[in-house]
């Protein structure tokens, strides 16, 4: 993928970082650190709206089929959507009522 193959650089190397990881048991974990100042509070807040609002999850995922693509793994990007869908599919199911949408039209994953 085009970003950094470094994600556990020093902060001193960063203005911020938000690294999200998943244990061999499933349980996620983060860590958010940000250099002292305005500098640092306005990139950890860039980071939380490019992930929030700017499309950065679907610019990870075309890098990510991208990938699959160039390495001839097209099977595991299928998988990789079609679980997201389900992981969606399944919140979407605890909380609607018969009535409304299941899945909104701008959190589908376009193959």
């Amino acid at each position: 993928m085009n970003e950094s193959s470094e994600p556990y650089r020093e902060l001193d190397e960063l203005s911020a970082r938000l690294i999200i990881t998943v244990d061999k048991d499933g349980i996620m974990e983060y860590n958010c650190d940000w250099e002292p100042g305005s500098e640092g509070i306005t990139n950890v807040a860039s980071i939380f709206y490019k992930v929030m609002f700017d499309g950065l999850p679907d610019s990870i995922l075309a890098e990510i089929k991208q990938q699959c693509v160039l390495n001839n793994n097209e099977e595991d990007y299928i998988n990789l959507i079609n679980i997201i869908s389900s992981f969606v599919v399944e919140n979407n199911n605890d909380i609607i009522s018969d009535d409304e949408v299941v899945v909104q039209p701008d959190q589908v994953f376009h193959l």
